[in-house]
């Protein structure tokens, strides 16, 4: 079955509705009502609709996993500094935030379970027959949205909420999201998606969206993500090339790797070097004194002062107001929370402590483990899951969910069908 032959018209309504609901939670993650977005509210609504069987025992462990957290979080806090923010919702002050970081969480394991129990006793063709549905319905909105930034930068348009305009006319697509790195990340979320099935139509569309990562959305976070996802997916490949390279060639091929990674990172080296300097010299420049940067400084102390249980689930964008880790770097500006945006392992270290980051690990350690044995090639899907988060993805963000629920729903159906 090729991608033209499953128009939308051809849908039932209950598949209809899941990929609706997907697409929702891939492409608009700022679609809020508030300060909450939509796609969690209608996540949160469904549990009675999705738990009519009995429960899986993966989600039911990351169900247990987030509730222990929450748990945790809750009885530590009356121990800890927590200053207040202005300007913000009441959702976002000390404890509240903390639920409302657990509720966002729950939303991403009943995503999971949405996707595990609606593919569950189907064959694998129609799980793969879906996943091709997300990859045509999410490129034909990459490409939308690429248009419009042609557009825009070309005068055709004045402005357009999915394009960000940064200093000195720097021009970046960011789609739904914030700003461009994340949309980057999303996108490369597709490109990996398209190694389930085959279709003549996956080299162009691969290509695109190569193309779109690197030279609309000038993800650095989105381009390492694809390197991370060349070396798992073909890592028996490389294996066997390298073993036939002279030592020599290895070297110099080492080199030239090391050299590209340093350059791809090295605004950020620059910058978390002379960060104190640029704050003497920026003190009001928000993305400076907020986001990666400023969570390169105030993470590490954060885990180095509470390693086993972590500041509290949802605490950094209060706590990194604390005078002790945040030093030179200014107090959060009325009505602005901010976040680490390390990615969701380290916020698991940071907000949750060796702990918490020890059992999320040990989940998905077994989940890998099922799949090698079953020798039914998703392993490297589980291992950039993972790698999602490594990349910069939050914990709490929800297309890498989407992933998750199909692979358990493969996983259990013994085999991956090309």
């Amino acid at each position: 079955m090729t991608l033209s032959s499953t128009p939308i018209l051809k849908m039932r309504m209950s598949e209809l509705a899941l990929l609706l609901i997907v697409l929702l939670s891939i492409h608009f993650t700022e679609f809020k009502i508030g300060v909450v977005k939509l796609s969690e509210i209608v996540l949160l609504l469904l549990p009675p609709i999705i738990y009519t069987r009995k429960l899986n025992k993966w989600i039911f462990y990351f169900y247990v996993l987030f509730f222990t957290w929450l748990v945790i979080s809750l009885a530590t806090n009356p121990f800890r500094e927590l200053p207040e923010l202005q300007g913000l919702s009441p959702l976002k002050e000390p404890y509240l935030i903390t639920i409302g970081r657990f509720l966002e969480l729950i939303a991403c394991v009943n995503l999971v379970a949405l996707v595990y129990y609606y593919m569950k006793g189907k064959p694998i063709s129609y799980v793969t027959s879906f996943i091709k549905k997300i990859v045509f319905f999410s490129f034909f909105m990459i490409a939308l949205n690429v248009i419009i930034y042609l557009l825009v930068i070309n005068g055709v348009l004045s402005d357009s909420k999915v394009v960000n305009l940064t200093t000195s006319n720097y021009f970046r697509l960011k789609g739904g999201f914030v700003e461009g790195g994340p949309y980057g990340l999303m996108i490369s979320f597709v490109f990996v998606l398209s190694f389930f099935y085959k279709s003549r139509f996956n080299p162009f569309i691969r290509i695109v969206l190569i193309a779109t990562i690197i030279l609309f959305t000038k993800s650095k976070a989105g381009m390492l993500l694809l390197v991370l996802w060349g070396v798992i997916y073909y890592y028996k490949w490389i294996y066997r090339k390298i073993k036939s390279l002279s030592v020599i060639t290895f070297i110099i091929g080492g080199i030239v790797v090391l050299l590209s990674l340093s350059k791809l990172g090295a605004v950020y080296i620059e910058h978390i070097k002379n960060m104190e300097q640029y704050v003497l010299q920026r003190p009001d420049d928000t993305n400076l004194i907020m986001g990666r940067i400023a969570g390169s400084h105030i993470a590490p102390k954060m885990v180095v002062n509470n390693p086993l249980f972590g500041i509290g689930l949802g605490n950094y964008p209060i706590e990194r107001n604390v005078a002790e880790y945040r030093k030179f770097i200014p107090y959060s500006p009325p009505g602005k929370t901010d976040a680490h945006g390390l990615g969701g392992i380290m916020q698991l270290l940071v907000d949750g402590g060796l702990f918490i980051l020890f059992l999320f690990l040990i989940i998905l350690f077994l989940l890998i483990r099922s799949s090698i044995r079953l020798k039914n090639n998703l392993e490297v899907y589980f291992a950039v899951f993972l790698c999602f988060f490594l990349a910069g993805v939050q914990i709490y963000f929800l297309y890498p969910w989407v992933l998750l629920g199909l692979l358990i729903s493969l996983n259990e159906k013994q085999k991956l069908q090309a």
